[in-house]
């Protein structure tokens, strides 16, 4: 698929594509399907298997865990990029679209067959996918150390909003 040079420089600010040059970012996005997806749909349910990462191009997503919403996304947001790094696993979470939305889908098998073969653009992703798994998980466990069973819903919520933010990290 070739990618409006426009569309390229707003994504190689995204952060798993930090560090992506322009060419480098057109070779990577080759592999990428735009869709759109209608208000209500789901783009994916826990428990499907994670096949594809998306980025947001227009709309919201919502993204719930066992009917609990956790972030609402929105554009160059990206969403299911767990499947990048381990294909074939289940999802997470669902993600529903909140209002009409575009997306690039990108397969996971796909970028799995780049990175085997040493393309540096998909390296450069995982790379960066790492570093912002590495953090989350850091964030994850601080909270797992300092939870409180006891606290009042309005902390939980306060808590979730945080937690959302560190989810919403991914745009720019």
């Amino acid at each position: 698929m070739s990618i409006p040079a426009s569309l390229l420089k707003k994504l190689v600010q995204i952060p798993i594509f930090q560090g992506l040059t322009v060419p480098e970012a057109a070779e990577f996005f080759e592999v990428a399907l735009e869709q759109t997806i209608e208000k209500g749909r789901t783009v994916f349910r826990e428990g499907d298997e994670g096949d594809a990462l998306y980025v947001i191009l227009s709309g919201e997503v919502s993204i719930t865990k066992k009917s609990v919403e956790l972030a609402t996304l929105s554009t160059h947001a990206v969403v299911g990029e767990m499947s990048l790094v381990s294909p074939g696993d289940t999802r997470s979470a669902t993600a529903l679209a909140k209002t009409d939305i575009a997306v690039l889908k990108i397969p996971s098998k796909r970028v799995q067959k780049l990175i085997k073969g040493d393309h540096l653009a998909s390296l450069k992703v995982v790379a960066n996918l790492a570093q912002v798994m590495a953090q989350r998980l850091g964030a994850i466990n601080d909270r797992l150390v300092s939870g409180d069973s006891k606290k009042k819903p309005e902390a939980k919520k306060e808590e979730l909003a945080e937690f959302a933010g560190i989810l919403n990290r991914w745009s720019f």
